[in-house]
């Protein structure tokens, strides 16, 4: 026989389970803080919902300004005094997604060569993932030393081969907790025109390249086909063959390669030579033919 106490405890249990509201479970709870050039910071929040029941739920955010929210949700903003809240009427489904966008200019405070940015997040439901993700400005690192400068300390960081990128994740936060980050950065190079100066002293460095390309391949070539009319036949031979085997040729060769003779050849040289085209150069019993580097400046 059962006692009326259990009876009475059996009842009470069964009020509570059947008589208590559902509740939806955070699954994800994602921040993107983009830091600009002018230290206002664009926010990015994803929100992802699991389980949904009918219900309401409610968050703060920290000094917005350009709020956009999108979601499938009935979702409105509320804005009091000290806080800006966002409401959202949550219907029964499997997953409700929610993407909030707002901007700030209180995040990052100019200190004593080097800015902070910091920020806080009070999750307001147990959540099994959460994600902090800050980007630096183009042209800024880390502030010396680099270990004293972010918080928490197991931050991951990477690049997207133009900023410098945070990234902190911690698994199941219990609803309550607040998650407080921190940043130190400071200048790494001048923005001139809105462009990095690495990436002007690169631009420079392209230009300076395609120059010495532009110079050896084109204009030399061209001071060639200028010079090359008005030489003499057996001096138009002799010179190609310069030209073809390069700067530094032994006269052996061209002897070889002309078929003049060895008298011929001589005389030749010593004739471009004279005309600024060539330089001799003594090596034992025979000699060094070079091609004079600005010979397309002479008559």
């Amino acid at each position: 026989m059962i006692s009326v106490n259990k009876l009475l405890f059996s009842v009470l249990l069964g009020l509570i389970v059947f008589s208590a509201p559902g509740f939806c479970q955070m699954f994800q709870y994602g921040v993107e803080a983009d830091i600009m050039e002018n230290n206002t910071v664009l926010y990015k929040l994803n929100l992802i919902y699991v389980d949904n029941p009918n219900q309401n739920i409610s968050f703060n955010l920290n000094s917005p300004t350009n709020i956009s929210i999108e979601t499938d949700a009935d979702c409105r903003i509320v804005k009091r005094v000290l806080e800006t809240i966002v409401l959202c009427n949550m219907e029964k489904s499997e997953r409700t997604d929610i993407q909030i966008t707002y901007s700030s200019d209180e995040s990052v405070n100019q200190r004593d060569g080097y800015f902070l940015f910091s920020d806080f997040f009070v999750l307001d439901d147990n959540v099994d993932t959460v994600s902090v993700l800050v980007k630096l400005p183009e042209a800024t690192g880390l502030s010396e030393p680099i270990e004293n400068s972010y918080s928490p300390t197991n931050a991951l960081i990477g690049s997207d081969g133009r900023r410098l990128i945070l990234n902190w994740l911690k698994n199941d936060v219990r609803m309550g907790e607040t998650f407080e980050v921190s940043v130190a950065f400071e200048s790494t190079g001048e923005i001139i025109a809105g462009i990095p100066l690495h990436y002007l002293l690169l631009v420079i460095l392209i230009i300076v390249v395609c120059f010495v390309l532009f110079y050896k391949f084109y204009l030399k070539a061209r001071g060639v086909k200028v010079i090359l009319p008005v030489l003499k036949n057996d001096e138009k031979t002799i010179f190609n063959t310069i030209m073809k085997h390069g700067s530094g040729v032994n006269q052996k060769l061209i002897v070889r390669d002309s078929g003049y003779s060895k008298a011929k050849v001589s005389k030749v040289l010593n004739s471009l030579k004279e005309r600024g085209l060539v330089k001799l150069e003594r090596i034992g019993r025979s000699n060094k033919v070079y091609i004079v580097k600005d010979f397309q400046k002479k008559p």
